[in-house]
């Protein structure tokens, strides 16, 4: 184990399952987790499942430097397979339980994982192991904690190797910069798949003796009646959760005592008034927090910025970490100038896994990643997000990638051609608006029988368009390409800027 620091905060390369053995072992009837019946499972119920997991494996084949695809529900059999995986110093790979047939079968053929874990809320587990000759032996599996999935360019996610330093800094990092104290519970409310998904909920908890609440299906009301209970003070949302709250406190729906001090926020724009609402109405401090998958957590507000910097800033760098705004030569820019983020630090990812992104990571030559975000960095060194290069929708913190969605939507035989562009939306920030022109003699299609055509086609449901707007003519642009700021522009005028909120199935992880 190998001990690093910057500043005051310090943290180690060890796996998961050390940190929580220790503690299990210091006191083992402390509350673990609260799961979404309301059971309470002490870290002794949960090391005593974690090692029989841990045998079940190992008795299909599992050992050192494998990767384990697994079933990523919110329940505290979850947590037992992730302890059991660290047990066994292989990497876990959760994907989410709404994913689409055809991606998760991309999945598995790329992925080489060692087995298919599935544990029931009941305390069994399922477990296919796959045929040893389509493992993967990449040597960087030797130091791989977690894979993360993202939205790929093709239908085939992009998997985020992660080694145990990377998850071990962003918690430490996000609880010294919340304030937490010994035993805090944290309110577990965003879904498992995503690197930052798992590593801000089951390892914060697990490897930093914090009690994790389970919630879901979200409801703003009951989100905030389980923090009361538990006193729950930190959680890690997107600006839909913290939206509803602030909602729920205005129109008297929630009239407790909210005990979530500071909420970490990411993932898609919010308002300045939501982050002053947050703290009027609900007494949370809304921290902006600037992170994707492949850079977890890497830049927040603190609560001892002023509301003003909280409201217009997404914060500054994780001690240790570096960025800046790049320009189109991969040099930094002065400050105060805008250009694409650029990050290096603890919590970057080794790279992506074969098959599945490797070689599509964009490095500068000082070994910065570019996440793709504009920024403008200030005198004082915040950084400010301003816009996005690469071209994806984000959703509710949800990130959609319109390439994969036009290419299952072009197998429509109706269909000629389209372009998936965003539409703004109060709560959500951002939606999908199918723009489609129809093949000659076609009959009208209505948005009902496109996401029909989308959920055969194995599109994950999260992943289809809100609307539909078919026209014409697709204007293009000199060089004769889509030009997806004109049909952005056409998709507003038509929908409206405050669209109707998408299934809730949707919005549910």
């Amino acid at each position: 184990m190998v001990e690093k620091c910057a500043g005051d905060l310090t943290w180690t390369d060890e796996r998961l399952w050390p940190q929580f053995a220790r503690q299990a072992e210091w006191d083992p009837l402390s509350l673990a987790a609260v799961d979404c019946t309301g059971r309470h499972w002490t870290r002794a119920e949960l090391r005593e499942l974690a090692v029989r997991y841990t045998a079940d494996l190992a008795a299909h084949g599992v050992s050192k430097a494998d990767r384990v695809l697994v079933r990523a529900t919110k329940t505290v059999p979850t947590l037992a397979v992730a302890l059991a995986v660290s047990a066994l110093e292989a990497a876990i790979c959760p994907y989410s339980p709404k994913i689409g047939s055809a991606e998760l079968e991309a999945l598995e053929q790329k992925l080489g994982h060692s087995a298919k874990v599935e544990a029931g809320v009941d305390g069994s587990i399922a477990i296919a192991p796959t045929d040893p000759a389509g493992r993967s032996r990449d040597p960087r599996n030797q130091n791989l904690a977690l894979i993360g999935f993202t939205s790929g360019s093709t239908g085939v996610p992009k998997a985020v190797l992660h080694g145990p330093e990377a998850l071990n800094y962003a918690t430490r990092a996000c609880a010294r910069i919340a304030g937490l104290a010994h035993g805090d519970a944290i309110l577990g409310i965003v879904p498992l798949e995503s690197a930052p998904g798992f590593t801000f909920t089951s390892h914060f908890a697990l490897s930093l003796d914090h009690p994790l609440v389970w919630h879901d299906p979200w409801d703003p009301v009951e989100a905030l009646s389980l923090a009361e209970r538990y006193g729950c003070a930190w959680a890690i949302m997107v600006p839909t959760h913290l939206y509803t709250m602030v909602e729920a406190a205005r129109l008297g729906r929630w009239q407790g005592r909210n005990a979530l001090r500071t909420a970490a926020v990411g993932g898609s724009a919010m308002t300045a008034e939501l982050i002053a609402e947050a703290e009027s109405l609900l007494g949370l401090r809304a921290l902006r927090m600037f992170g994707m998958s492949e850079c977890m957590g890497h830049c927040s507000t603190r609560t001892t910025d002023t509301l003003e910097r909280r409201q217009n800033f997404d914060g500054l760098p994780f001690p240790g970490t570096h960025e800046e705004a790049f320009g189109p030569d991969q040099k930094p820019l002065p400050r105060g100038s805008r250009g694409q983020a650029g990050v290096r630090g603890p919590s970057l990812f080794i790279s992506y896994a074969e098959g599945l992104g490797q070689g599509q990571e964009q490095m500068t030559p000082c070994g910065h990643y570019l996440t793709g975000d504009e920024i403008v960095r200030d005198p004082q060194g915040y950084v400010k997000v301003v816009g996005r290069i690469k071209d994806q929708i984000i959703r509710g913190g949800f990130n959609l990638d319109p390439a994969e969605i036009e290419a299952a939507i072009l197998r429509n035989s109706a269909i000629a051609e389209v372009a998936v562009v965003p539409v703004p939306h109060p709560k959500l920030g951002e939606q999908a608006c199918a723009m489609c022109r129809l093949l000659p003699n076609t009959e009208r299609i209505d948005l009902a029988s496109l996401v029909q055509h989308l959920e055969n086609e194995g599109l994950s449901r999260k992943k289809w368009p809100e609307h539909l707007v078919v026209v014409d003519r697709m204007p293009v642009t000199e060089t004769g390409k889509l030009d997806k700021k004109a049909l952005t522009a056409m998709a507003v005028e038509t929908i409206g800027s405050a669209a109707a909120l998408p299934c809730p199935e949707r919005l549910q992880s």
